[in-house]
């Protein structure tokens, strides 16, 4: 009756063949006709081949991403001033905390969505979309709300020099009047991919690049009728381009979605199915903030040391950023394509995928690494005007010290990506907490104590270089495999304990 489906890591797991023979299809209001499902299926095929088939979009989708905050800096910067650029880097730390807690929270429908997709159970998805999207407009609104009303006084937190603090509250007023559009964006684009489809969130934001691209300079230095806005004109054009790129990826997913179409009628609501959301996302959630919290506490002991430190941090950010988007593309991707294998039930390909992920980016992360030892000037020179001379030599200084510990953060990163794809979410928290807290910031404060501004650069590499050893100990300790065995459990009811 039932046949040997795949090593859970040391536990043999049994699948009944009602359920490996289901097929998952979205049925119209008269149930009479049905259509095959868009997305892909990520558990067949071969395991490095499909990884890097799936996360290619993913790259450019954030290659293109990373564009939006890379234009308002480079016109901020090199057309507005130093002054400008500070103020926008530290207002976009406030907007990461808020988008990135509510994209934390709601990565547990990501979760649930694509393990009932690698299961083919057709219920599972629609229940996990409607909800996702109901906890995702009411986490929405309460960013909007607090980012209205705390703005200012995070920012006096943070330690903001006063000749930056009216340009940054002027970003984040605009910015608060569209963070909802941002974050319903971001929550289409990982449904999306939870069903195995990185192609068409990538089509919807190149457009909204294009535009933002074009009106950045309209609206910060003026174009008539329109007046200069300074950096509120690069945060209208940001929020703009945005609820673009929702409107049309919304619609999309409404008309190709299939079985992931967003259906939200008076029964939708469901509080177990909600439940399932926050206990998977709200880790996540506050793993994000922990992440945003413990950087807002590093750039204010950045602060301290005035403009041309916080300049060179934010030329420099976007360096960290290109180095950071072939490892996030991959967590991405890993967590996509392992919650599908647990879904199915095959566990060591789930395994066999994070080893592939960890490959890709050791490879992409050493050739940055080069880049910023051998060019360090060259990769920072579009963000800093000529008259720059000592925020240009920080930025080089932060670079060549943290080339190399960036092997072993975005090896973290590939981890934590497989831990969420097997919904053990509390590990990736607890990780992140670790190398954050318990190494990162404690080794900047000492060392910045013993050698100043240089000491903060060489702490948060002591804390890039042994952040990748909390996570292997836990992956080798294995209790991952439990959350794993239970999220396979989840959407085959009729199966028997794994033996």
């Amino acid at each position: 009756m039932f046949r040997q489906s795949a090593d859970a890591g040391g536990f043999s797991v049994r699948i009944p063949p009602s359920t490996e023979n289901r097929v998952i299809i979205y049925m119209n209001e008269n149930q009479n006709s049905a259509k095959r499902r868009e997305g892909a299926d990520l558990t067949t095929g071969s395991v490095p081949a499909t990884l890097l088939r799936f996360s290619v979009p993913l790259l450019v989708g954030n290659v293109l991403q990373l564009a939006y905050g890379m234009a308002d800096r480079f016109w901020a910067g090199r057309f507005l001033g130093k002054e400008a650029l500070g103020a926008v880097s530290l207002a976009s730390l406030v907007i990461f905390v808020l988008i990135g807690f509510a994209w934390g929270v709601t990565m547990g429908s990501s979760i649930l969505v694509s393990q009932a997709w690698g299961a083919k159970d057709a219920t599972g998805v629609r229940k996990a979309v409607a909800n996702s999207f109901i906890v995702g407009a009411i986490l929405a609104l309460l960013s909007t709300l607090l980012l209205a009303g705390l703005s200012g006084p995070v920012l006096s937190l943070m330690g903001t020099p006063p000749e930056l603090m009216e340009q940054a509250r002027s970003y984040l007023a605009v910015m608060g009047i569209g963070v909802a559009l941002i974050f319903g964006f971001n929550l289409v684009s990982s449904v999306f991919r939870a069903i195995g489809d990185s192609m068409t969130p990538l089509r919807f934001l190149a457009i909204a690049v294009a535009l933002n691209v074009a009106l950045d300079p309209i609206f910060m230095l003026g174009l008539w009728p329109i007046p200069p806005m300074g950096v509120a004109g690069a945060a209208l054009a940001t929020v703009l381009s945005e609820g673009a790129a929702f409107y049309f990826s919304f619609r999309s997913l409404q008309r190709n979605g299939g079985a992931a179409r967003v259906e939200i009628r008076r029964d939708t609501a469901d509080a177990k199915v909600m439940g399932r959301i926050l206990r998977l996302g709200l880790p996540t959630g506050v793993q994000q903030i922990i992440i945003s919290v413990g950087i807002t506490v590093i750039q204010w002991f950045i602060n301290a040391y005035g403009t041309d430190a916080i300049a060179a941090v934010g030329a420099q950010i976007n360096i960290d950023s290109l180095f950071f988007l072939p490892a996030m593309s991959l967590h991405l991707a890993v967590s996509a394509m392992v919650g599908q294998n647990i879904g199915a039930g095959r566990f060591v390909r789930a395994r066999q995928t994070l080893q592939w992920g960890l490959v890709f980016c050791a490879i992409s992360s050493l050739t940055f690494a080069l880049a910023s030892l051998l060019v360090p000037e060259a990769l920072l020179r579009p963000f800093l005007r000529q008259e720059d001379a000592e925020a240009l030599r920080i930025g080089v200084r932060i670079l060549r010290i943290l080339a190399l510990p960036y092997l072993c953060v975005t090896a973290m990163v590939i981890f934590n990506g497989f831990f969420n794809g097997t919904g053990d979410t509390t590990a990736a928290m607890f990780l992140s907490l670790v190398s954050l807290w318990g190494i990162r910031i404690p080794a900047v404060w000492l060392l910045r104590t013993l050698f100043g501004l240089d000491g903060v650069w060489q702490g948060i590499a002591v804390g890039y270089t042994g952040s990748v050893i909390p996570a292997l100990l836990y992956y080798f300790w294995g209790l991952w495999r439990r959350k794993a065995i239970a999220s396979w459990r989840s959407h085959r009811p009729g199966s028997v304990r794994p033996a």
